[in-house]
C-alpha cells in the first residue's frame, strides 16, 4: 500500500481528469442548464431562440418511481430453524432503522446520484447519542477506492474525503479521539474540488462563512484498519480496527472494465443534445417565419409608410406619392420575401430520438407503461417483458446495496445497542417482548421486499383476485377464511368486514341441521322409502357423513396453526 498522501493525490487527479466534468454536466443537465456554456446575450438573436427538453430529469425521477417504491421493505430470512423464532424481532427492527433513517428519501437520493453520477452510495455508522445506527448518502465525488477490481465485493481500500468544521475537529482533539496538536491545525477554505463549477459561488458566499479541515477516512479490508488523515499534517490523527466496511455501493449499470459503473446520463447523452439542437433550430426557422415586407423608398416615404402600418383596420390613411404613377401601381411598391420552411422530417426525427432515449435507459417510457415501437400486441408484450427484465435488473443493484446496509445496521445493533432501546423501539409492536438477548447469534440475511405497483392501484388488484380466487377455492390446501382475511387486508380494507369465527360456525351448523331435517323429512314422507336429496336418494353413506359432520370435528384455525407450529410473519411494515 503507497503512502497515504500519495494515494489520495493519484485519486483526486484522476477525477478532476475523467469525472468531475461528466458529474458537473450531468447535474446540470438534470437542473434543466443545458446552455451553461454559453453566455446568453440579449443582443445577440441566436442566443433567444435556445430551447431544450429536459429527458434526464424524466428518467432520473421515473428511476426513483419504478425502482423504490413508495416504502423500502426489509425482511429477515432465517438461515435456520432456531433463527425462525428471532424473525419478527429482527424484522421489526430493521423496519425501524429504516424508517428512523428516512430510507425512501435516502435511496431516492442515492438513486438520482447513480443516475447522474454513475454510483449511489450509502454509508452505515453508529450514533452513540441516539443509540441507534446512522445511515447517510455519500456524495461520489468525495469517495474513492480500489480501481484495480471489477467487482465491488473485491474492492481492498475506501477513501473518503470528509469534510469537518474546525470546531468539531477540534472538540475531538480534546476528547482524545484525535491525536493532533491544534497549533499545527489551520482551518481551511471548503475545498471547492468536491464541489461542481455552479456550487463554487455557494461555498464562496456560504460556506467560507465558516472555517473547515478535511479529514480523509481510510478503510482498509485487507487489514481491517480504519485511518482518520489530515493531509495538512501529513499525519493519521486516529486509528483504530474495523470488523465491516461501511460502504454500501450499487450502479445501475456496469462499465464492463471497472467499479466505476456507467451513468444513464451517459447513455443518453447524445440524444439529449441532439433533441436540444434540433429544437432550437426549429424554434429559430418559426420565428422566422414571421413575414418580412420589402417596400420601394424612392415611391413611398417612410412617414407615410409609418401611417399605413399604424392605421386602424377600416380607416383611410392619405398618402402623399412621390409620384401620380406610385398610386396607380401602389401593389407594385411592396413585395414579401420568402421566408424558410422547416424540414421535413425533423419532428419525425426529434421524436425518433426520445423513443431512442428511452429504449437506452429502459426507464423513462417503460416505466410509464408506454412501449417504444411496438406494431402488434405481440410485440408490444414482447418488448413489454424485455424492458420489465432490464428494470428488474436496475432494481437488483439497488436492492443488493440496501440488503447490504441492513445486515450492517443489524450487526451494529447487536454489537452496540442497548437493551432498554429495542424495548423503547418497539413499543405496542407484537415483538415488545423480545430484548437483544433474543436476537444475539441469531443466522439471518436480509430481503428487500420487492415493490409491486399492482397493489397501490386497487381496480387491477381486484380484477387479478377475480380471476385468481376461482383457482385458490378449488385447492383443498387453502384455507379458505386465511385467504379472505389476507385479500381484504390486501385492498386496505379492515378485516372486520369478516364474521366471527363463532358465528359462522353457529351458521354453518344450523345450515347442515335444516339439512338434515329435510333429508329426514322426506324419507318419512315417502313411507318409509330412502331420503331424498337434490339429486335424488340419500344413501347410507352420505347420511353417516353428515351425521358425522354434524358431530363437529376438525380444529379451529387458530388451533390448527399452533399444532403446525407456526404462524405468519405481521411485522409492521
Amino acid at each position: 500500500m503507497p503512502k497515504l498522501s500519495t494515494l489520495i493525490d493519484r485519486h483526486k487527479q484522476f477525477y478532476e481528469r475523467n469525472e468531475k466534468k461528466q458529474f458537473d454536466k450531468a447535474r446540470r443537465y438534470y437542473r434543466g442548464d443545458f446552455w451553461f456554456h454559453k453566455s446568453v446575450d440579449i443582443q445577440n438573436s441566436n442566443n433567444l431562440h435556445l430551447c431544450s427538453k429536459n429527458l434526464i430529469y424524466a428518467i432520473a425521477d421515473t428511476a426513483v418511481s419504478a425502482l423504490l417504491g413508495p416504502n423500502p421493505r426489509v425482511a429477515a430470512m432465517p438461515q435456520n430453524q432456531r433463527s425462525q423464532e428471532a424473525v419478527p424481532a429482527v424484522t421489526g427492527l430493521l423496519q425501524y432503522v429504516f424508517r428512523d433513517n428516512r430510507m425512501r428519501r435516502r435511496a431516492a437520493t442515492a438513486l438520482i446520484d447513480a443516475v447522474l453520477c454513475k454510483r449511489g452510495i450509502f454509508k452505515t455508522s453508529w450514533n452513540s447519542a441516539k443509540d441507534a445506527p446512522t445511515i447517510k448518502v455519500v456524495d461520489p465525488s468525495s469517495l474513492f477506492f480500489d480501481l484495480t477490481v471489477r467487482d465491488v465485493a473485491d474492492i481492498k481500500y475506501w477513501l473518503e474525503a470528509t469534510v469537518v468544521p474546525f470546531a468539531e475537529f477540534k472538540a475531538r482533539v480534546e476528547s482524545g479521539q484525535y491525536k493532533a496538536k491544534m497549533e499545527d491545525v489551520q482551518p481551511d477554505r471548503y475545498p471547492t474540488w468536491i464541489l461542481g463549477d455552479d456550487q463554487k459561488g455557494q461555498a464562496d458566499s456560504v460556506r467560507d462563512a465558516f472555517q473547515w479541515v478535511t479529514v480523509w477516512e481510510h478503510y482498509d479490508r485487507e487489514n481491517n484498519t480504519v485511518k482518520h488523515y489530515v493531509r495538512q499534517l501529513d499525519q493519521v490523527v486516529f486509528e483504530d480496527t474495523i470488523e465491516y466496511i461501511p460502504y454500501s455501493m450499487f450502479s445501475l449499470n456496469q462499465s464492463g472494465v471497472d467499479c466505476l459503473g456507467l451513468s444513464e446520463v451517459q447513455l443518453v447523452l447524445n440524444q439529449q443534445e441532439t433533441v436540444n439542437d434540433l429544437l432550437t433550430h426549429m424554434k429559430r426557422i418559426t420565428y422566422l417565419q414571421v413575414p418580412r415586407i420589402l417596400y420601394d423608398a424612392g415611391r413611398i416615404s417612410e412617414e407615410d409608410l409609418n401611417k399605413a402600418v399604424e392605421a386602424s383596420v377600416g380607416s383611410f390613411v392619405g398618402m402623399s406619392p412621390q409620384n401620380s404613377e406610385s398610386l396607380r401601381t401602389i401593389a407594385s411598391l411592396f413585395y414579401e420575401m420568402p421566408m424558410p420552411q422547416t424540414p421535413q422530417g425533423v419532428v419525425a426525427f426529434i421524436d425518433r430520438q426520445e423513443g431512442d432515449a428511452a429504449f437506452i435507459s429502459a426507464l423513462a417510457e417503460a416505466a410509464r407503461g408506454q412501449v417504444v415501437g411496438a406494431r402488434t400486441a405481440t410485440e408490444m408484450a414482447i418488448i413489454d417483458a424485455q424492458m420489465k427484465n432490464r428494470l428488474a435488473t436496475r432494481e437488483g443493484h439497488l436492492n443488493d446495496a440496501l440488503e447490504d446496509v441492513a445486515a450492517k445496521a443489524y450487526y451494529l445493533c447487536r454489537k452496540y445497542m442497548r437493551g432498554e432501546k429495542m424495548i423503547r423501539i418497539a413499543g405496542n409492536r407484537k415483538w415488545a417482548a423480545v430484548t437483544l438477548d433474543t436476537i444475539q447469534d441469531v443466522d439471518v440475511e436480509f430481503e428487500m421486499v420487492s415493490y409491486n405497483p399492482i397493489k397501490t392501484n386497487p381496480a387491477v388488484m381486484i380484477e387479478t383476485l377475480l380471476q385468481l380466487i376461482p383457482l385458490l377455492q378449488q385447492d383443498p390446501n387453502i384455507d379458505a377464511r386465511q385467504l379472505s382475511e389476507e385479500l381484504i387486508k390486501g385492498l386496505g380494507m379492515p378485516t372486520s368486514l369478516l364474521m366471527p369465527e363463532e358465528d359462522v360456525a353457529e351458521a354453518a351448523q344450523m345450515q347442515m341441521e335444516q339439512q338434515q331435517q329435510m333429508a329426514l323429512g322426506g324419507a318419512a314422507a315417502g313411507g318409509g322409502g330412502p331420503p331424498m336429496g337434490a339429486e335424488g336418494p340419500v344413501s347410507p353413506e352420505e347420511i353417516a357423513l353428515l351425521e358425522a359432520a354434524m358431530g363437529g370435528g376438525g380444529a379451529a384455525p387458530e388451533e390448527s396453526l399452533a399444532a403446525g407450529g407456526g404462524s405468519p410473519i405481521r411485522g409492521e411494515a
